[in-house]
């Protein structure tokens, strides 16, 4: 019997020592809000619904770590999409624009894992990241995003800036087609912060038989952030399933805190060399303010410019205010009106609006009322 007992007590010894050296956790964010969008019929009708994704998108996930001793950890990440207006799983950023030139969105839309599926290694080196996730310049963009990254759906820095949107460049990157804005198949290396300066490197692999550059994906970043201020600038190429048509991104952004206020800038620019859409080019410019009126109450002013150019032109202008308040650490209600103004009411005009503008307007105004919970 003692001999018994002592096995148990050593066992639960070992137990104890595998909990503390490594941790699981369930986390994730609820988002949804009512939306009123005016001119969204050629006759002028407008649309209400309820909508998910309107501060942050909807998503629940999985992280976890593991101590392999020497200053070297085991890491993982699994986050899908949730679209908690209607319940499914692996969708949820809104509605994003329709394609343009034949080419429809595909891709992230029916991964249950969609936002991030890595395994990897950390310590003094940096990091080390395997699977899905992010290109860098999506977190280059997101950085200064002047609504934070907020209404996915219709932000064009989200929707073109980083890239989650094909309708209008065609397939490129590991994904084959639609949204690039994440990649699968990759490699990404972080290095480990240096006195506020960090950069990036990725690699996704096309996975094309006798063709290795063939719908690959290679980019790089670097910035520097002290916490409440920071820049940042990112640099990537996307090959077709040919591996002959390039489309090349770059873009940054810069945040600045001067008391109260974060003044915020970006830049995001893409540009296709060769096959159907040669020469076509998209330009983003965001710039905000973030002003924190009381602890709790956070006012927000952003304004976008979209160009296209080259191989078609369009244009269209957002103009979003929105008010956030913290009901507590974990819950905000928000409010957001947007006014859009397309050139005209052409179709490339219109999708310049990230898909906010009905067919036969050329403006829109959308109003977003809602709470977001984290968890």
């Amino acid at each position: 019997m003692k001999k018994t007992l002592i096995a148990f007590a050593v066992l639960g010894a070992f137990a104890a020592n595998a909990s503390a050296q490594s941790s699981v956790s369930i986390y994730g964010i609820i988002d949804a809000g009512v939306v009123y969008t005016t001119n969204q019929t050629k006759t002028g009708g407008s649309k209400a619904a309820l909508e998910s994704s309107q501060l942050s998108v909807s998503r629940w996930g999985f992280k976890g770590t593991e101590d392999l001793g020497g200053g070297l950890k085991a890491n993982f990440n699994l986050e899908g999409t949730l679209a908690n207006d209607t319940g499914a799983a692996g969708a949820g950023i809104g509605a994003l624009p329709a394609p343009v030139g034949g080419f429809s969105q595909s891709g992230s839309g029916t991964s249950l894992f969609d936002r991030n599926a890595t395994v990897g290694l950390s310590g003094n080196f940096g990091s080390v990241n395997f699977g899905r996730q992010n290109m860098v310049g999506a977190d280059s963009i997101g950085l200064a995003d002047p609504l934070s990254l907020a209404h996915a759906g219709t932000n064009p820095n989200v929707v073109y800036s980083a890239m989650n949107s094909g309708g209008l460049f065609g397939g490129f990157g590991t994904n084959g087609g639609g949204s690039a804005l994440r990649q699968s198949n990759s490699v990404k290396y972080l290095t480990p912060m240096v006195s506020g300066f960090g950069g990036a490197a990725m690699y996704g692999f096309g996975e094309q038989a006798g063709n290795t550059s063939g719908n690959s994906y290679a980019g790089m970043s670097a910035y520097f952030t002290d916490g409440s201020s920071g820049v940042a600038f990112a640099y990537a190429k996307l090959k077709d399933a040919t591996g002959n048509s390039t489309l090349t991104l770059m873009g940054g952004g810069g945040k600045l805190k001067l008391d109260a206020a974060v003044l915020k800038l970006t830049y995001g620019q893409t540009d296709v060399d060769g096959g159907v859409f040669n020469n076509r080019k998209i330009a983003v410019i965001g710039a905000g303010v973030d002003y924190s009126l009381t602890p709790m109450t956070t006012l927000t002013a952003a304004y976008y410019n979209t160009k296209l150019s080259g191989m078609g032109s369009g244009k269209a202008d957002q103009y979003i205010a929105m008010g956030k308040y913290a009901l507590s650490k974990r819950t905000t209600a928000y409010a957001s009106l947007t006014y859009a103004k397309a050139g005209s009411t052409s179709a490339l005009d219109l999708a310049m609006s990230a898909g906010l503008i009905g067919a036969g307007n050329s403006s829109a105004t959308r109003t977003a009322v809602g709470v977001n919970h984290t968890f």
